[in-house]
């Protein structure tokens, strides 16, 4: 099977010659992985340990340039093209983004939301890019996707006032959500459209869940989030694309209201209360595929090899019966994480095939 074959056939909850897998890492992390290989590039890394995903975020931004400035710190603040101002502080690790600037915070009125101009505008856009990204790897299953209705305004607007308005102006930030879906959603029809129908999973990052509990009550989900949940999940079915939510945390008490939605797939399944593997592949694994598990705060920072792999083979037992599953540590790779676990992930993946 072909890396797009093996995880189309995942997602179809069939059993292929192997457990399909994908990666990503933060920069310090791919490092040493390079250093590790000897080679220069992500590339030869997922080739190496045969990952079978090649992941296009947002296609290459040509719209106005916003040039980076010091602040009165002397600390260089620049603007993502979505348009919010963040910082880059190393934590003794690596370097992690400080937002300091979040554009949506001027809207306070429905007028305010009408006559806003700082809406993603999706001309700003090279979607050629998409065809080309398609056409390097054509034999690899190809993943697009970014922040979604609710992870965005973490971003972009006062996460106390979104929380706050939620009761006090519930309809203001249902019209800014709106807004928001409204331009994210021709962004990747036009992915689509360059792509000629290739793209095979739509990844709508959004984080209902904190370590404990979801963020919201499912009544409180369904109320700000579900209609435009549904609004992506029907557009990549259009496109014969998966739709692929993405949530860390304790998400278990919304899985049912996302099913409802038509999602395919939940990731990265974060080892906290209530996502535990067998109980999660009982309830809810011949509706929907589960990506990760892989505990990237526990065994895998600190782990020995030996205990990654045999965590790594537990979960693989767990989830990947009838397919439905894609290895993957339960978030990115982080610099804290040695070379040698990483590999050990990798290698108990080995010992399964259909």
């Amino acid at each position: 099977m072909t890396s797009k074959e093996r995880v189309r056939a995942a997602f179809a909850h069939k059993n292929t010659d192997r457990v399909p897998s994908t990666m990503q890492c933060v920069e310090t992390a791919w490092d040493n992985l390079k250093k590790h290989f000897q080679v220069n590039t992500e590339e030869e890394i997922m080739d190496i340990l045969e990952i079978d995903t090649r992941i296009m975020d947002i296609p290459p931004y040509i719209g106005p340039e916003h040039p980076p400035y010091k602040n009165e710190k002397g600390e260089t603040v620049l603007t993502h093209p979505f348009g919010y101002e963040y910082i880059n502080k190393w934590n003794g690790v690596e370097y992690n983004w400080h937002i300091i600037g979040t554009p949506y915070d001027v809207m306070q009125t429905m007028e305010d939301v009408e006559n806003f101009d700082g809406w993603i505008n999706p001309d700003h856009y090279d979607y050629r890019a998409v065809k080309d990204f398609c056409d390097r790897y054509d034999d690899k299953a190809i993943r697009i996707g970014w922040p979604g209705p609710y992870q965005v305004f973490t971003l972009m607007y006062n996460t106390e006032e979104f929380y706050v308005n939620m009761i006090d102006q519930p309809d203001l930030l249902k019209a800014m959500l709106n807004k928001y879906c409204d331009a994210s959603l021709e962004m990747y029809e036009r992915m689509f459209e360059a792509s000629g129908d290739r793209i095979d999973i739509i990844r709508v990052c959004d984080d209902y869940g904190s370590q404990m509990t979801t963020l919201f009550s499912p009544d409180m989900w369904d109320e700000f989030f579900a209609e435009n949940t549904k609004r992506f999940v029907d557009l990549a079915h259009r496109h014969n694309c998966y739709y692929m939510q993405h949530s860390c945390g304790a998400v278990r008490g919304i899985i049912p209201n996302l099913i409802a939605c038509g999602i395919d797939a939940l990731e990265p399944i974060q080892k906290v209360k209530g996502m535990d593997v067998d109980e999660l592949k009982a309830a809810y694994g011949a509706k929907i595929l589960f990506q990760g598990g892989v505990d990237t705060q526990g065994v895998l920072p600190f782990g020995t090899p030996q205990e990654v792999f045999d965590e790594t083979t537990r979960i693989i037992r767990a989830m990947y019966r009838d397919g439905g599953y894609i290895l993957a540590p339960s978030q990115d790779f982080e610099g804290d994480v040695p070379v040698e676990n990483i590999l050990a992930l990798y290698e108990a993946r080995k010992q399964f095939g259909w």
